[in-house]
């Protein structure tokens, strides 16, 4: 079943994803859990991963005349040659969010050198990908496509962890 993407105003994705199931289509807006200022320090929130942005599946072609009658949606994402339909590595990273049930965790990694290794959480296997490390913030920006692609990276935090002998980095 094809993929799509529409982008919204933000702070409207759930009235979009509301919109989509009525239409028959399985929306899809990731989350990713973050760290924030809070009473006790700093504590994990989720917030969206991509603001603004709602994948959705569809078995049938989407209504498009009627999708974007929608007050909320602002614009059917689509490639250079008009196609809506995600693919390449933005459909590889929409099936990834979908594994990771459209929350993106805290990832543990440990420093080795001047770098970093993930020990576990969803960005296991990425070090080859990661773009920037903001150790004060406990983000990373991961690579997710190339230019040609309609999603290039994304921000995800990390939690420094002690390496055990028995988590060696892979």
């Amino acid at each position: 079943m094809p993929w799509y993407c529409l982008f919204c105003k933000a702070g409207q994705e759930q009235n979009v994803i509301r919109m989509l199931q009525e239409r028959g289509a399985r929306p899809l807006a990731p989350m990713a859990v973050h760290f924030q200022p809070g009473e006790r320090g700093l504590e994990k929130a989720r917030r969206r991963l991509l603001p603004g942005y709602v994948f959705f599946q569809q078995e049938q072609e989407p209504d498009w005349t009627g999708i974007i009658r929608y007050s909320a949606v602002l614009k059917i994402l689509h490639y250079r040659d008009e196609t809506p339909e995600l693919r390449g590595a933005d459909l590889d990273f929409v099936k990834w969010l979908e594994m990771q049930a459209g929350v993106i965790d805290v990832s543990q990694v440990v420093k080795v050198g001047t770098k970093i290794a993930f020990v576990s959480g969803p960005l296991l296997g990425m070090e080859g990908r990661v773009l920037k490390v903001n150790k004060g913030r406990r983000q990373v920006q991961v690579a997710v496509g190339g230019e040609e692609n309609m999603f290039h990276t994304i921000w995800c935090a990390v939690e420094y962890v002690q390496e055990r002998p028995d988590q060696q980095p892979k």
